[in-house]
């Protein structure tokens, strides 16, 4: 199974195609916030030309998950476009100038008020040359996860199978940690791409139960994957949700 998964996440996996440009965020993989209808999120990222010569570059958002209708997001650079926006700046307007060891830095605003999981995928390219480019992900969950602390006592890690399973449309899954560390559980769908961080958090040693309810991330039937990682301890099970 490990195997799988690790071909599985291979397909999502981008790295640089052009070493001049260095995308980075800053702050954790996956933004976590309390859902809501006013508030606004941003998730932090900076871009900087390595190279030995000037570029100009821009910024392009690739990729737009959102859980519903409801959400939007937006690329600021200087100040946040509007969310049907996808290109910053906009053609016709000067793009970024990036001088050699020159870094600069953006954002991805982000409206979440409801439940759910949105994947979010930037561009910073070359404008002389668009085969020229460095992708990076933003990830951002809004809602709780309801997480139970069965027991204080755990011998080791240990990771359950779902139940039940088939679900729809919520489904548990329990864990053992054996020291306090912190500990992520991630879902995945079928090509690897992460569709719900159930937890990110420090724990205490012990054993917990996690009530995964698939309305909140807006999901369709199908195989998932779910992956727990404490420490250097990391295990996957497969689950399927069927509606």
């Amino acid at each position: 199974m490990k195997i799988l998964f690790t071909l599985l996440i291979s397909l999502f996996v981008i790295s640089n195609s052009y070493s001049q440009l260095v995308f980075q965020k800053m702050g954790e993989d996956t933004l976590v916030v309390d859902p809501s209808a006013t508030a606004q999120y941003n998730s932090y990222a900076w871009f900087k030309n390595t190279g030995t010569s000037t570029i100009t570059v821009r910024l392009e958002r690739t990729l737009d998950q959102l859980p519903n209708a409801q959400w939007s997001s937006s690329i600021c650079y200087g100040f946040c476009y509007a969310s049907f926006i996808s290109l910053v700046p906009p053609q016709g307007d000067p793009g970024i100038t990036l001088a050699p060891g020159q870094q600069d830095t953006m954002d991805v605003t982000m409206n979440c008020p409801t439940n759910g999981f949105a994947h979010i995928k930037i561009r910073v390219y070359n404008e002389a040359n668009i085969s020229q480019y460095s992708d990076l992900s933003f990830y951002i969950a809004a809602g709780t996860t309801n997480i139970n602390n069965i027991s204080s006592v755990a011998e080791s890690y240990s990771l359950g199978q779902n139940y039940p399973n088939p679900f729809n449309p919520s489904t548990k899954i329990n864990f053992s940690i054996k020291e306090n560390q912190f500990t992520t559980l991630k879902v995945y769908d079928i090509l690897g791409n992460e569709v719900a961080n159930l937890l990110s958090d420090n724990l205490t040693r012990g054993q917990y139960s996690v009530d995964f309810n698939s309305t909140a991330y807006n999901l369709s039937s199908g195989v998932f994957y779910y992956k727990l990682t404490s420490g250097n301890f990391t295990e996957v099970k497969k689950m399927m949700l069927l509606k």
